[in-house]
C-alpha cells in the first residue's frame, strides 16, 4: 500500500465523515444520548435533593423491611434496565440500518 493508496483511503473517510449519511447517524445518536441522560441524571437529581432537604421521605414505611429509599434505589436499578434496553432497541431500528449503509459504501465489494 502506497503513499496514494493511504491518501485515497484517507479522503475516502473524511468524505464518509462530512456526508449527511454520518451527520444523520451522529445527530440521532447524540438525540438519544442526550435525552437518556436527562432523564437519569434527573432521577438522581430529584433522589438527591429529596435526601437533602426531605430525609423523612426515604422513611417512610411501605410494609415489611420495605420503605421509600429502599424502593427509590430498585427502581434506579430498574431505570438503568428500562434505558438499556431501549437503547438496544434504538440502535438496532434507528441506527444501525444507516452504519450498514455507510460501511457498505466504504467497504463497497469487500463485504
Amino acid at each position: 500500500m502506497g503513499p496514494t493508496d493511504s491518501a485515497a483511503a484517507s479522503e475516502r473517510y473524511v468524505a464518509a465523515y462530512e456526508s449527511t449519511q454520518f451527520q444523520d447517524l451522529r445527530r440521532r445518536s447524540n438525540t438519544f444520548i442526550v435525552w437518556a441522560s436527562v432523564i437519569f441524571y434527573g432521577w438522581w437529581f430529584v433522589g438527591i435533593a429529596l435526601a437533602a432537604f426531605v430525609p423523612e421521605i426515604y422513611r417512610t414505611g411501605l410494609g415489611g423491611p420495605m420503605n421509600v429509599g429502599l424502593l427509590f434505589l430498585i427502581l434506579s436499578f430498574a431505570l438503568v434496565a428500562v434505558v438499556t434496553v431501549a437503547y438496544m432497541r434504538y440502535a438496532s431500528t434507528r441506527l444501525d440500518p444507516v452504519s450498514e449503509r455507510i460501511r457498505a459504501d466504504l467497504e463497497g465489494g469487500l463485504r
